[in-house]
C-alpha cells in the first residue's frame, strides 16, 4: 500500500512537472488584456492553420523543448492564432474578420494577412511590440537553434 502511495505521488509530481513545461498560449483577446498588466512585454504570435503539417511538427518538437518554453514564457506574451479562423477578433481597439480570397474557395483572417504582410506561408511567427507594431517576422519550421537565432538577431 505504501509503495502505491509513493508511486502515485511520483506520478503526480511528474505530471505537474510536464504541465509546467508548456508554453502559455493565449488568444489574441487574452493577450490584449495581458498587455494592460504587462505593458512592456512584447507579443510572440504563432500563426498556424489546421492543415499545416509543419505547424504540427513545431507544436510536437520545438515548442515542447524546455529551453524554448522557458524563454518564450519569460520574455513574451504568447499567442496562438489560427490564420483561417472565421471568428472576429479585437486587438488594440480594432476588429479583424475572416475574408474570402477572390477566385478561391479559401479565405484568410485579416489579422493574419496584415500581420504577415501578405506572406501567407505557415508556420509563421511575428514578434510585436506592446503597441502592436511588427518588430520581427519569422517564416517556416524552426529548430530550437534557428528560432533562438531569429528571436535574438540584431537588425
Amino acid at each position: 500500500m505504501k509503495n502505491k502511495v509513493v508511486l502515485g505521488l511520483i506520478g503526480l509530481l511528474f505530471t505537474v512537472g510536464l504541465a509546467a513545461q508548456e508554453i502559455k498560449w493565449l488568444t489574441l483577446e487574452q493577450a490584449d488584456s495581458e498587455l494592460k498588466k504587462n505593458p512592456d512585454k512584447p507579443l510572440f504570435i504563432d500563426f498556424y492553420t489546421d492543415w499545416c503539417g509543419w505547424c504540427k511538427k513545431m507544436d510536437a518538437s520545438t515548442f515542447k523543448d524546455p529551453e524554448v518554453v522557458k524563454y518564450l514564457n519569460e520574455n513574451y506574451i504568447n499567442v496562438k492564432f489560427d490564420s483561417e479562423s472565421k471568428e472576429d477578433v479585437k486587438f488594440r481597439g480594432k476588429t479583424y474578420q475572416y475574408v474570402n480570397i477572390p477566385n478561391s474557395r479559401k479565405g484568410v483572417h485579416a489579422f493574419a494577412y496584415f500581420s504577415l504582410r501578405g506572406k501567407l506561408s505557415y508556420p509563421a511567427y511575428a514578434v510585436m511590440n506592446p503597441q502592436g507594431r511588427m518588430e520581427r517576422l519569422l517564416l517556416g519550421y524552426m529548430t530550437k537553434e534557428k528560432l533562438f537565432d531569429g528571436l535574438t538577431a540584431t537588425e
